[in-house]
């Protein structure tokens, strides 16, 4: 069979010889390589035996922890209470010590404080405090405590939670100058959409101004929805 095999060889072309030599090659060295692997010693990383020791005694402390919490509620809350003599009391505080303060907060000015001051507000963390003065901004200030459900997140339930804890100050309202206000001015108020602020600028520039809220009523510059919104924020001044 091998003399065969040789004749066949044989009969092959140079190339195909020298193909068939390459695969025998490749055949042979690839076993050899993966017997070279088995035969190797297998060697634990760096700091592998440090590793494992610590875990243990992780492992045993919180056994120790857990025995210790086992006997303690088998003794009862008692057995952990502090001596108090007979006859005695129970230490006092110091005579400097602060009492907490229980009594009720002053009223936070909505439209002047700042987003720290928001946070002692139940349900008010720092996402929403800072939500709160970038939707004051663009309005120019709160006209009332119900204006803050229109801000992104916060529910009703909340607004009512802490309206008791909130002063709206009118006076600190930054208002609208209706005939000097221009058009990306007017677009960025909340209460006012594109079709609104074309309609007043089309109306300013064509009477030279605008003279008051009737004004704008009569001309249906605006819906009666928008325009009772966005009275407090409106001025004719100019």
């Amino acid at each position: 069979m091998f003399r065969r095999w040789l004749r066949e060889y044989y009969l092959l072309s140079r190339a195909e010889q020298r193909a068939l030599m390459i695969l025998s090659l490749s055949l042979l060295l690839a076993v050899a390589v993966r017997v070279t692997v088995q035969l190797l010693p297998v060697r634990e990383p760096p700091g592998m035996a440090e590793f494992m020791q610590e875990n243990r005694e992780i492992l045993a402390a919180l056994d120790r922890m857990d025995s210790l919490s086992s006997e303690r509620a088998s003794r009862g809350p008692a057995a952990d209470a502090p001596h108090v003599p007979d006859g005695g009391s129970r230490p006092r505080a110091p005579l400097g010590a602060q009492a907490p303060d229980l009594g009720k907060r002053e009223p936070i000015p909505i439209n002047r404080a700042d987003s720290a001051q928001l946070l002692p507000l139940p349900g008010i963390g720092p996402v929403f405090s800072g939500r709160i003065i970038r939707y004051r901004e663009l309005l120019g200030g709160f006209v009332s405590v119900h204006q803050l459900s229109e801000v992104y997140g916060l529910g009703p339930e909340t607004v009512e939670r802490i309206e008791a804890s909130i002063l709206v100050d009118t006076t600190a309202i930054r208002r609208l100058d209706m005939n000097s206000a221009s058009f990306s001015d007017l677009l960025r108020h909340p209460y006012l959409d594109y079709a609104d602020v074309q309609a007043l600028v089309r109306y300013r520039d064509f009477n030279g101004r605008i003279g008051s809220v009737g004004e704008i009523r009569e001309n249906h510059l605006l819906s009666d929805s928008t325009l009772t919104r966005i009275i407090p924020y409106m001025d004719f001044d100019r």
